[in-house]
């Protein structure tokens, strides 16, 4: 027993020596890496009542590791330009303005345009031009980047802008024509007054509003119902009695916008956000040059749609179609 006990000891011993040898430690060099400039610009075409064509691009920086540090990426010079139809340039504005981009998370400089004028006064751009993106730095640095705005496209039955109603409790087929090059449809509704609606049925309201997003994942893919086929991505957060609610239809005394966005490439490669993840594991940029970042354009329609004479709209709205 003596010798075992030995034995073991020695191997312990040998063992321990190996693991100290495989233990030892590497001279590791920390590099110092310059802050890089991160751009999300989109071209917006469209959007009915819900806003004007407009272009809206957030700038922010990363973090260079020193003690103070603003992400502010102020004095940039922007310009989207389409060969043959001229150019424009952004002009820096509030942060407000790309709170729909950031969500409020983040911290940056935001920049904008739209057209000013009557209201007959057109965009520059349109559907299917091909629109490129220059981004000056004060430092000197350019950021560069294009996209195929996608084509143009009509939801069947229903007027852009319209305000209309949908009987309580009923849903709407939606279709659209399809868009030509578009890569997905963005699908997008919020709907006000759900609280109140629900509350006599005993459903509790979190969200109010609740906003709902679908997506259509091919450019033939035309057709969705409203509002059971929104919300896709929320479908694991969503309250079980309210999504089940849902699935009739709006219920009466609700208002809720709806888009559906036509977008490119570059919106598909980039978008992640909370389950709604259509780029896949890592967003795939588009802007080249001394920065990074996205460079997408889309094309937006939409109506709003009142549910019932509790909204205040009887006898006064149309339909809502659908077709």
């Amino acid at each position: 027993m003596k010798t075992s006990l030995n034995s073991l000891k020695r191997g312990l011993i040998v063992a321990s020596g190996l693991l100290l040898a495989g233990c030892e430690l590497q001279e590791v060099t920390i590099v110092e890496v310059d802050p890089t400039v991160v751009a999300e610009v989109y071209v917006q075409i469209g959007g009915g009542q819900f806003g004007a064509s407009q272009i809206v691009a957030f700038l922010h920086s990363t973090l260079d590791g020193t003690s103070v540090f603003d992400a502010a990426v102020p004095g940039a010079t922007i310009t989207v330009s389409a060969p043959g139809s001229g150019s424009v340039e952004l002009g820096e504005t509030a942060p407000e303005r790309c709170l729909v981009l950031t969500n409020g998370e983040e911290f940056g400089s935001c920049y904008h345009f739209s057209q000013q004028g009557p209201p007959s006064a057109t965009f520059p751009f349109g559907p299917g031009d091909l629109v490129e993106l220059t981004i000056d730095l004060p430092s000197g640095d350019r950021m560069i980047s294009q996209s195929r705005i996608p084509g143009d496209f009509q939801i069947e039955g229903i007027e852009d802008g319209l305000r209309c109603m949908v009987p309580p409790d009923t849903e709407l087929p939606i279709r659209w024509t399809e868009s030509p090059g578009t890569w997905a449809y963005i699908n997008e509704t919020t709907i006000f007054g759900l609280r109140a609606a629900l509350e006599p049925r005993g459903i509790e309201v979190d969200e109010d509003p609740l906003q709902l997003l679908g997506l259509s994942v091919s450019s033939d893919d035309t057709e969705i119902l409203f509002p059971s086929e929104f919300g896709i991505f929320d479908r694991f957060d969503l309250d079980q009695d309210v999504a089940t609610a849902l699935q009739n239809g709006l219920p009466a005394g609700t208002m809720a916008p709806v888009t559906i966005a036509a977008t490119d490439r570059n919106y598909v490669n980039w978008a992640r956000g909370g389950n709604f993840n259509p780029s896949g594991q890592v967003r795939v940029p588009s802007i080249q040059g001394d920065g990074t970042g996205v460079f997408a354009t889309l094309v937006v329609r939409g109506f709003q749609a009142f549910s019932g004479p509790d909204a205040g709209q009887a006898g006064v709205l149309p339909l809502c179609q659908g077709s």
